[in-house]
């Protein structure tokens, strides 16, 4: 009998294993809670508020870099999304906001796919060393204060690529931009990705208090959809990621 219902459980666990393992998110977090995550790591003077089911940077000077990054050991090829309202902008080159991906462990630099300068362009940042595709126009016209877009990104040793979107339409087929990582020196793979708030350093060097909500980090672009929050997706199960699997926050 005890070795019947033994092997009944380990069908199940390996069946439940096995659809984590096709799910392919391998971190997500929609800021129900309130709290701030403990495995988050702040680079910047920002401040990040954590209330009412999002995420703010809330100051609109935090200084450069600013990030909210998760290390979760992730893949050289690793991609990410997030829901992103701008609140507060003012058109300087410190201005900005978006993704950071391989960002160093003790300044926080890394590549970066950046709403930019103002908010009818986007482009690429190896921070501190380059910038590529600047002066790239959001396919559905300028940023608009207050209304809610999806970005999304993915790296890996063959390039960077990045889209951004209104929430609410469907998701372009093709990436925006695309590119070797051929603009400043070749940054080693860090297992990080990173929310970007923006780096203004102070009055009149531009200003940026932006908002996030649903961010998640995926194994496969197609991963990375807007379908992956509210549903029963599941992180990768422990072994995927140098981290504790169980640790991980998932709302």
């Amino acid at each position: 009998m005890f070795r019947k219902f033994g092997f009944v459980t380990l069908l199940l666990m390996m069946s439940i294993i096995s659809q984590y393992a096709t799910a392919g998110v391998l971190f997500q977090d929609s800021f129900e809670d309130g709290v701030i995550d403990a495995q988050y790591i702040t680079f910047g003077a920002g401040d990040w508020q954590e209330s009412s089911g999002y995420i703010k940077q809330a100051n609109p000077h935090p200084g450069d870099p600013t990030y909210l990054a998760i290390n979760g050991g992730f893949p050289a090829g690793v991609g990410a999304i997030v829901k992103i309202r701008v609140d507060e902008w003012e058109d300087h080159d410190l201005s900005r906001t978006g993704f950071g991906f391989r960002n160093d462990s003790a300044t926080g630099e890394g590549y970066a796919f950046l709403i930019h300068q103002t908010l009818n362009n986007v482009e690429f940042l190896n921070d501190k060393r380059a910038w590529k595709n600047n002066d790239t126009p959001p396919p559905s016209g300028p940023v608009e204060i207050g209304k809610w877009y999806w970005m999304k990104g993915w790296i890996d040793d063959g390039g960077f690529k990045g889209k951004i979107w209104p929430a609410g339409d469907a998701e372009p087929a093709d990436w925006l931009l695309e590119s070797a990582l051929d603009f400043g020196a070749v940054r080693n793979s860090s297992g990080t990705v990173a929310l970007n708030g923006g780096s203004s350093s102070g009055a009149g060097a531009g200003s940026t208090v932006v908002t996030f909500d649903d961010f998640a980090v995926c194994d496969a672009p197609a991963d990375c959809a807007p379908g992956v929050f509210g549903t029963s997706t599941a992180v990768e199960p422990n072994g995927k990621l140098a981290v504790t699997w169980g640790a991980l926050k998932r709302q």
